[in-house]
């Protein structure tokens, strides 16, 4: 307990001692005038024990409205609750007071006395401590008089400063209840006048306690795992949980500390924050001319917030989505303050297009993120997948090249590793052809391959979110599978890392963590919507679809992963020595194939490059 405290408890109790006395001295003559009619004629019998009986009753109360906890409340927030404590405290010290004084049997002392005593300290004590919340509210407004008693999960420097802004703002909705923490030497403690009661996993029982209305987490570097506890409880409950910032969002600078929000997926996953190299990186983005592809998607538009933070010379947008292109554009100049845009509406397949861009911009780094991603629907166009991902990134690659670009980064994805879809093989294709041209003249080839990412446009998440507003059901595939995840801006920063790192034909693979039960997750997400799966929410089963695994990997038998420097980076390293000019020459075979759709000979040479490669499995439109 600090000085301050200390001090203020002295203050508090030597007010108190006064009221006593005087509430027994009033109290005390009052009834010598009420019996006899005068206090003149009655006051010298009660006088000699006077003192006697001051000091037994003014003990007795102090000690009442200790063990009650009266001097660790604060006042500003009194409420009927508290009126109740200080009735019952009173009442005690008054059955205490009546049987001491039965006990030693004192004379020329009526017990209506303490009747009178109890009442007369009751006002006064009630009046002196409701006058500093009626004092506060005339002073800033009903502050006090807010509908959300709020019960605020951690008592470190963030809890502290929760508590320091909703005192400190006038018009604040919330008012603190109190503090839950793990660390027991905190518990009892007071934070700016706010009592830490106990452990988190009291939380249910200090919820109906305290009669709690909203939650905060005020943990930023909390687990998912415990926010996931903390949220599904608070939900059980009834009661609304929010959180602070992650710590990941507070080093990106995407929120400030003191902005609460929902608990979001992410929130749940933990996924821990990434540290890049900011300093690293501006001395190689900083005043450089960069394209983005696919920059109106999920991870392009990621991407394209990421980079503006190093201060290139522009940015070039590139996709063929004349929405998308507005949105991000409008968004990174008006939002983000930043001018140097440049929207570009084609397709990357559009060589003479694409060509035109390169000429005019001339651009030194290329994020390539343009792709088509969707497993089932690739499997129904799978003309449409090989041309786009494949042969439209291979024409990307070769204007690079002529227009002496300085790195080409390619994001490609898990289902590369081992494909038996459309889409992967079609990825896994872009990764030979990128790696057997490592570095040509000036223009270095790094592959970035990594799982999903939550939130994409058509992946699980959004799908399931949907489900869950429309009523139901929520639609899995199977109950075991699988898949891995990472956040967008997670995947974003260590893409531009990578890129940094890279000198020419690597194929970086980003730590993606443990893989999460797709079951689980959809449980997961009805629960953050304050409903129970199965009950509220029913939950279906549709079955594995063409073209999808149970698991993903995110290498192959082929290869080992490597660390780098650089953690959640690993470099995957291929076990066998591979032919280049053998790959090179398949793959021209492939691409005029796709472009002839020969498919008897475009399946004989999809063998040679993948073994497992089955047409009839794979190709679903045989």
């Amino acid at each position: 307990m600090n000085l301050l405290k200390i001090r203020n408890y002295i203050i508090q109790a030597i007010f108190d001692v006064v009221i006593f006395f005087s509430s027994f001295t009033i109290s005390f003559y009052l009834r010598g005038q009420l019996e006899i009619g005068g206090l003149e004629s009655l006051a010298p019998k009660y006088t000699e024990y006077f003192i006697r009986y001051t000091f037994i009753i003014v003990g007795v109360k102090l000690a009442s409205f200790i063990l009650f906890g009266i001097y660790k409340k604060i006042w500003k927030y009194a409420s009927s609750r508290d009126f109740l404590t200080i009735v019952e405290s009173l009442a005690i010290s008054t059955v205490v007071m009546v049987f001491v004084f039965y006990i030693i049997e004192v004379e020329y002392f009526p017990k209506s006395i303490l009747i009178i005593d109890f009442l007369l300290t009751l006002i006064l004590i009630v009046g002196s401590r409701f006058s500093v919340r009626i004092f506060n509210e005339m002073k800033f407004g009903s502050m006090y008089a807010r509908k959300k008693r709020t019960l605020i999960i951690g008592a470190g420097d963030a809890g502290a400063m929760i508590v320091r802004e909703m005192i400190r703002q006038r018009d604040s909705e919330y008012v603190p209840a109190g503090f839950l923490d793990d660390n027991k030497a905190k518990i009892g403690s007071q934070i700016h006048g706010v009592k830490v009661y106990g452990r988190t996993n009291e939380i249910k029982k200090f919820i109906k306690k305290l009669a709690i209305d909203e939650i905060i987490i005020a943990i930023p570097s909390a687990s998912g795992e415990f926010r996931k506890n903390i949220s599904f409880k608070a939900k059980e409950e009834g009661v609304i949980c929010k959180t602070l910032p992650s710590l990941y969002e507070i080093i990106d600078g995407k929120a400030h500390l003191y902005q609460l929000r929902d608990i979001r997926l992410e929130d749940i996953l933990g996924r821990k924050p990434v540290n890049i190299n900011y300093n690293q990186l501006l001395g190689q983005l900083e005043g450089r001319s960069i394209l983005i592809t696919g920059a109106g998607g999920s991870i392009g538009s990621e991407l394209c917030r990421q980079v503006i933070r190093f201060k290139p010379l522009n940015l070039i947008l590139v996709d063929h989505s004349e929405n998308n292109i507005f949105m991000i554009e409008q968004e990174l100049t008006t939002k983000l303050d930043y001018p140097n845009t440049i929207p570009i509406v084609t397709d990357i397949r559009d060589i003479s297009s694409i060509k035109g861009v390169f000429k005019k911009y001339k651009p030194e780094i290329v994020f390539h993120a343009a792709a088509y991603k969707h497993v089932p629907l690739m499997q129904l166009n799978p003309e449409a997948a090989l041309q786009n991902n494949f042969l439209g990134t291979k024409a990307l690659a070769k204007l690079a090249i002529l227009s002496g670009v300085k790195k080409f980064v390619m994001l490609s994805t898990d289902k590369a590793v081992k494909p038996n879809n459309i889409m992967g093989i079609s990825k896994l294709l872009t990764e030979k052809y990128l790696q057997t041209l490592s570095k040509v003249k000036n223009t270095v080839f790094i592959i970035v391959r990594f799982g999903n990412v939550l939130g994409s446009q058509g992946s699980v998440v959004p799908i399931f979110q949907s489900q869950i507003e429309n009523g139901g059901p929520v639609i899995v595939t199977h109950p075991k599978m699988t898949r891995f995840f990472m956040t967008i801006t997670e995947a974003s920063q260590l893409v531009i890392q990578a890129c940094m790192m890279g000198s020419g034909g690597e194929v970086y693979v980003l730590d993606m963590g443990e893989p999460i039960s797709i079951f689980e997750l959809a449980k997961s997400m009805i629960k953050l919507y304050g409903l129970e799966p199965d009950k509220d929410i029913k939950i279906t089963f549709s079955g594995v679809r063409h073209g999808e695994k149970f698991s993903e990997e995110l290498t192959s038998e082929n290869e080992k992963l490597k660390p780098t420097n650089f953690p959640s980076i690993f470099k995957a390293i291929n076990k066998n020595e591979e032919n280049k000019e053998k790959i090179q020459n398949l793959l021209f075979n492939i691409e005029k194939e796709i472009q002839l759709y020969d498919y008897k000979n475009l399946f004989k040479d999809l063998k040679k490059i993948i073994p497992s490669f089955d047409e009839k499995k794979v190709w679903s439109k045989l």
